[in-house]
C-alpha cells in the first residue's frame, strides 16, 4: 500500500504543472479497484484452450511436444481477450487513462508461473474494459533459472480438468502515459485472486 501511495504521489506531482484534469484522472485510476471479470478466446500457440476445456479433450501428443518445444525455445505465445473491470472511487465525471505497456504475472497456488508484457497503448475507463492482446509468454525465474514449478502445477490442473480459477492469482503492472514521459508502477496490482468455493445453496463461503 505504501508503494502504491508513493506511485500515486509521483504521478500526480509530475503532471500538476501541465494539466490539473490529467492529474486528477491519474490519481483516480491509481486509487481504483481492479478486478478480472474473465478471459475469452484463449489460444496458446494457436491451440484453443477454451475449446479443449469445454469439450474435455486433452492435448494430443503432437500438441504437447509443440508446446514443450516452444517453452524450451522461449517462443510461447498467448492471445486472448481480457475483461478488466475498473471501479473508480470518484465517479463525478468521465475519466480515462492511457497505458503504454502492461506487464502481467500469473501465480498458481502462490507460485509464480508465467509472465509477459502487452506492448501497446491501452485506454482504460471506469467500468468494464475489453482488452484484446497477443503477447509472448515467459517462465518466471528463480535465482536466474527458469521456474518450472508453477507451470507444472498449471498443466496438472488443466490435465485434471479442474477449475483453475480456484488456484490462480493474476497481477498486472501498468506503465502510465504522462506529459513528462511514461511512468511504471513500482509493484504489481492483484486483479484476480483464487475464486471462492461455491456451496450447494448457490452462495459462496
Amino acid at each position: 500500500m505504501k508503494k502504491i501511495s508513493i506511485f500515486t504521489a509521483l504521478l500526480t506531482m509530475t503532471v500538476l504543472l501541465f494539466s490539473c484534469k490529467q492529474a486528477q484522472d491519474i490519481k483516480a485510476f491509481t486509487e481504483a479497484n481492479y478486478s478480472l471479470q474473465g478471459v475469452e478466446d484463449v489460444k496458446l500457440n494457436g491451440i484453443d484452450l477454451e475449446d479443449r476445456l469445454q469439450t474435455k479433450r486433452n492435448l494430443s501428443y503432437n500438441e504437447q511436444d509443440s508446446l514443450l518445444n516452444a517453452i524450451t525455445n522461449n517462443s510461447l505465445q498467448v492471445s486472448a481477450v481480457m475483461a478488466l473491470y475498473v471501479d473508480l472511487q470518484d465517479q463525478t465525471e468521465e475519466r480515462a487513462l492511457t497505458l503504454t505497456k502492461l506487464k502481467w504475472l500469473l501465480l498458481v497456488n502462490g507460485e509464480e508461473a508465467l509472465t509477459g508484457t502487452i506492448n501497446r497503448d491501452i485506454v482504460l475507463q471506469d467500468g468494464l474494459n475489453t482488452v484484446p492482446f497477443n503477447t509472448p509468454v515467459q517462465l518466471t525465474e528463480n535465482d536466474g533459472q527458469p521456474n518450472y514449478t508453477g507451470l507444472s502445477r498449471l498443466i496438472t490442473l488443466i490435465g485434471q480438468q479442474r477449475d483453475i480459477r480456484q488456484h490462480v492469482t493474476f497481477q498486472i503492472k501498468p506503465t502510465v502515459q504522462t506529459p513528462v514521459g511514461n511512468i511504471e508502477s513500482p509493484s504489481f496490482i492483484t486483479v484476480m485472486k483464487p475464486a471462492e468455493v461455491a456451496v450447494s445453496n448457490g452462495e459462496t463461503q
